[in-house]
């Protein structure tokens, strides 16, 4: 029997198989070797002939995460509180139909009511780290107090009686709600910001917080399911009906049955996994299985470990930081020829019986920085994977090819001939046929459906999007992770490559520190040799070392950057360049009951949150025949916490009618091919501008999303200004819907009244032919480093202008083709 982390499991042989007995909670209990378990105290799952650090993983998949510390103190909580208190009050005087109990609750109770403030300081205290995070702490302190309340909210505070000036918790209702409103529109930008961070920390906590159940009051009432039911009740009936033999089956044709079984449950990566938060040597035991020379270092207790005296110094051919849809097809193609190589990896593993499929945990585990990361400004807020398979694993599935004028323009203008060659072709077929890329539906979700009916009524072009799941995978739920693996991200391919290979081992929770590197004689510039890594280990920061012969750097655009830079590389094109693919969209109502004897369309069982995510797309404004750099038309993904984000806040009253909305309401956007660039210091410091022409296109591209709309039968229209304008379509005439459409998409984007987002980055580190206008060559090679590569988005030489997934993954091919040339090179010397 062991215990780890509070959860006491014991594993038994079975047959052929393994029995992993898991009992939480039991840190109060007695936990020697005679402890009786009781029916109660246990939950039996058996997993196959599974080794030993796979059961460790599988006992590891039960803990919970821990909540947040809020270390805000009671000023700062009070004024907190009232704040989101503001954005979502007590509402007893509303008007409904519904004889529905869950709707009158979900108007009734307030952010404090459903404990929403505490969580929210649990955030910016324990999550948060944009650089405005101390400002926003003293901003809560000073309105605590009247002389603060009166330098950020002025007049609203004041009043004819004593005390005259009054502290923020201590106005109304209105006058409160009065003051954020004036916040949302103040010609202040910092004000416009605080108005932004509010809202967003207060509906994201209050839309995504979980009960003991794992539920959320506020969903009934708005018409969502939470998790997916058909992943539930797989999940439960593959743990409750027969999968388990109890030990009566001992025959050995059932053991490849066995790998089968743990596959299905626990994903194919299992077997090529090693956790780190165990003791060395059992670390340094797991990775001599795969062929890896390790040593073990012993350190005397207390002393702080550091590059000179790292617990784990682990050897192989390539080392590959980061297995995002980059470094994966590198790792994949080396480990399969025959070269052992090591995946680091910042995120953890989420193996498919792990998946809570619920917007809240998902976004804690799954996204970088638990998807609370904003350029430096608020201007644009930005989603990026942090997980093994990195973005794949929560991407849209769209699988563009990199489009032609694209491979024209970065082979003839910018002197890339990679871009137009025959390996480039060859990648694109191998990245394409590796993720069984196809355009079937059988069935298009609600969003996708609206998007491509109005287009059809409008005239605009529409177009299919290639995805890498299957004709009948109608699921929304794929930006939380692919329930039964149908979605071939990266943990779905290249990286079972490298696992069923026997020469590859992923390592996650593990960050990197800094590449290795030293001068080499005869040699015109360093040479890596390596990584430095740091993981948490008992509490505290260890730090292990792997020494390569290849080093490949695959972080992401926000992060390979810093990680370059505090290796000691100096190009001054690194973290420059950076290209965020700004999004902005519109919304229209399609209610689920006629309004007259009209049939209801989209049909009324289909919900915005369901089918595939991304089936249908529109290049009416994305000027491909012309400059390339226009806007494509697509359709976003949006689950109760992000689509309370981004849709305008007036009241409390008027959110809760938007949210009653959600599940008939479609969302389409225009996303553009932005000319305008930015800078990524690190993932928290990110300073980006929307160029002017880029805001031209966005706002021609919100135009015709707006007609699309209303050509698909939208009731209601309207987009995300801060304004909150909304406009019934069927109600007004030709003239009036001109009117609004011009206004509306005539809106500054740039102001921070409109929410913009980003699900790509790249070109922080671009490719080109010079050091003086690049940081890697066309083999991904660094200028400055020898036997550095780097294979991510970053490398891109200008914005896209489509989904990125392909592209990086057919560049990542070839960067593995040149990678595979030196090591065939130095195996041979």
């Amino acid at each position: 029997m062991n215990t780890q982390n509070g959860t006491i499991y014991k594993v038994e042989r079975v047959g052929l198989g393994y029995l992993v007995v898991l009992v939480f909670g039991m840190e109060d209990r007695n936990t020697s070797s005679d402890h009786r378990f009781t029916k109660d105290d246990t939950t039996v799952i058996e997993l196959g002939s599974i080794d030993t650090h796979t059961l460790l993983l599988a006992a590891d998949q039960h803990k919970h995460s821990q909540p947040l510390t809020n270390s805000l103190c009671h000023t700062q909580m009070k004024s907190l509180t009232a704040l989101c208190d503001t954005v979502l009050p007590s509402v007893n005087h509303f008007v409904h139909s519904s004889p529905d109990d869950s709707v009158a609750i979900f108007y009734r109770i307030s952010a404090s009511m459903a404990g929403t403030p505490q969580r929210v300081g649990g955030v910016i205290c324990s999550r948060l780290k944009h650089p405005m995070t101390g400002i926003l702490k003293l901003v809560l302190w000073l309105l605590s107090t009247w002389f603060g309340t009166l330098i950020l909210c002025g007049v609203g505070c004041l009043s004819t009686k004593f005390p005259f000036i009054h502290s923020y918790p201590n106005l109304s209702l209105d006058k409160r709600q009065q003051i954020m409103r004036s916040w949302s529109l103040n010609y202040i930008p910092h004000l416009r910001m605080l108005f932004r961070a509010i809202k967003l920390l207060t509906l994201l906590v209050f839309f995504t917080q979980l009960d003991e159940s794992e539920d959320n009051f506020a969903w009934k009432a708005i018409g969502y399911c939470g998790p997916d039911p058909e992943f539930k009740a797989q999940f439960k009936n593959h743990f409750l009906h027969g999968k388990s033999k109890g030990g009566q089956e001992d025959k050995e044709d059932d053991h490849d049955h066995d790998h089968d079984d743990a596959e299905e449950v626990i994903g194919p990566l299992y077997k090529g996994l090693v956790h780190l938060n165990y003791p060395r040597d059992i670390t340094a035991d797991a990775l001599r299985k795969f062929g890896f020379p390790v040593s073990v270092n012993r350190r005397k207790p207390k002393v702080a470990a550091n590059l000179s005296s790292p617990s784990l110094v682990i050897q192989c051919d390539a080392v590959v930081v980061g297995s995002g849809s980059g470094g994966s097809v590198v790792a994949g193609v080396l480990a399969k020829a025959g070269y052992k190589v090591l995946v680091l990896e910042k995120g953890g593993y989420s193996a498919r019986n792990n998946l809570s499929l619920l917007e809240g945990p998902t976004m804690d585990q799954m996204y970088l920085s638990g998807g609370l990361v904003a350029t430096d400004d608020m201007g644009v807020f930005i989603l990026s994977g942090s997980t093994v398979g990195g973005g794949s694993a929560i991407n849209w599935s769209a699988c563009i090819k990199t489009p032609q004028h694209v491979c024209k323009e970065w082979c003839d203008k910018l002197g890339l001939e990679l871009f137009e060659s025959e390996l480039y072709r060859e990648a694109i077929d191998a990245v394409c046929d590796k993720m069984g890329v196809q355009s079937e539906i059988e069935d298009e979700g609600f969003n996708n459906a609206i998007l491509r009916k109005g287009c059809q009524e409008m005239g605009y072009p529409v177009n299919t999007i290639p995805r890498n799941s299957a004709p009948d995978h109608y699921c929304g739920w794929c930006c939380m992770g692919c329930k039964d693996g149908r979605k071939k991200g990266t943990s779905e391919t290249w990286l079972v490559d490298l696992v069923k290979s026997g020469n590859g081992a992923i390592l996650p929770g593990c960050e990197a520190i800094k590449v290795l590197h030293k001068e080499k004689e005869g040699r015109d510039r360093k040479v890596a040799h390596g990584v430095a890594f740091e993981f948490e280990y008992k509490g505290t920061k260890d730090i292990c070392v792997v020494e390569s012969k290849i080093t490949i750097v695959a972080c992401g655009a926000l992060s390979t950057p810093a990680l370059l830079k505090r290796s000691g590389l100096k190009n001054k094109n690194i973290g420059r360049n950076l290209h965020l693919h700004p999004v902005t969209m519109a919304w229209g109502y399609f209610p689920d009951a006629p309004a007259s004897d009209s049939q209801v369309w989209p049909e009324a069982y289909k919900k915005s949150y369901e089918g595939g995510i991304m089936t249908a797309m529109s290049t009416v404004v994305a000027e491909f025949e012309e400059s390339g750099y226009g806007a494509v038309i697509q359709t976003p993904a949006l689950h109760p916490g992000m689509f309370s984000v981004v849709m305008p806040w007036i009241s409390g009253v008027d959110i809760r009618d938007r949210m009653q909305k959600f599940s008939r309401t479609a969302h389409i956007f225009a996303l553009a091919r932005d000319q305008g660039s930015g800078t990524v210091n690190s993932p928290h410091r990110i300073s980006y501008q929307l160029a002017d022409v880029d805001e031209e296109k966005l706002s021609k591209g919100i135009e015709k999303v707006l007609r699309i709309l209303a050509a698909a039968g939208a009731e209601e229209i309207g987009t995300h200004h801060n304004k909150g304008k909304t406009l019934k379509v069927k109600e007004v005439s030709y003239h009036e819907f001109e009117k609004f459409v011009k206004e509306e998409s005539s809106r500054p984007l740039t102001d921070l009244t409109t929410p913009l987002c980003s699900a790509h980055q790249m070109g922080s580190c671009r490719m080109g032919t010079n050091s003086k206008q690049s940081v890697v060559n066309q083999t991904g090679e660094t200028w400055e480093v020898e036997g550095l590569y780097v294979a991510d988005t970053s490398v891109f030489p200008t914005a896209l202008g489509v989904n990125p997934m392909v592209t990086v993954q057919a560049i990542a091919y070839c960067t593995a083709q040149s990678v595979l040339e030196v090591l065939r090179r130095k195996r041979s010397k």
